[in-house]
């Protein structure tokens, strides 16, 4: 896992018990991926970013953690929301994390989701905002190997 260092001098740990607690450690898992975007406009929503390509993509469980937050007021539409498409073993998926209907700046949308992938097409995310008109969005993703 990132930021986490070896365990290399054994005190009241023997050497099978620190080799445990390294092999552990090396074998956690860790981030994977992140997108961040400090201002998207709305001629932007709608439209998939790529987290990671497919081909950096290998099949398992992750974890993706999303925020956002409002920071010029979405006008016309009704509602936004910030999904994750991919391939599973049952194929294409969009997963819809979080979704509002408050539209002022300030807004805030927040959420995490378990996906597993075959790896098959890239994991993406999408701002989803129907018919807006105006507004920007400042958004953060982050992708966690779990399995």
């Amino acid at each position: 896992m990132p930021g986490l260092v070896a365990l290399v001098s054994e005190g009241c740990f023997d050497s099978t018990a620190r080799n445990a607690v390294n092999n552990a450690l090396s074998a956690t898992p860790g981030i994977v991926g992140s997108l961040s975007n400090a201002a998207l406009a709305f001629g932007g929503f709608n439209a998939a970013v790529t987290i990671i390509p497919a081909a950096s993509l290998p099949a398992g469980t992750y974890r993706v953690s999303v925020y956002g937050v409002v920071t010029t007021t979405i006008t016309t539409a009704t509602s936004w929301a910030m999904a994750l498409t991919y391939t599973d073993d049952q194929g294409a998926r969009t997963n819809t994390i979080t979704t509002s209907s408050t539209m002022t700046a300030g807004a805030i949308q927040g959420g995490s989701s378990l996906i597993r992938t075959t790896g098959a097409t890239a994991l993406a995310v999408n701002l989803v905002a129907a018919s807006a008109g105006a507004g920007v969005v400042a958004y953060s993703v982050l992708v966690e190997r779990v399995i």
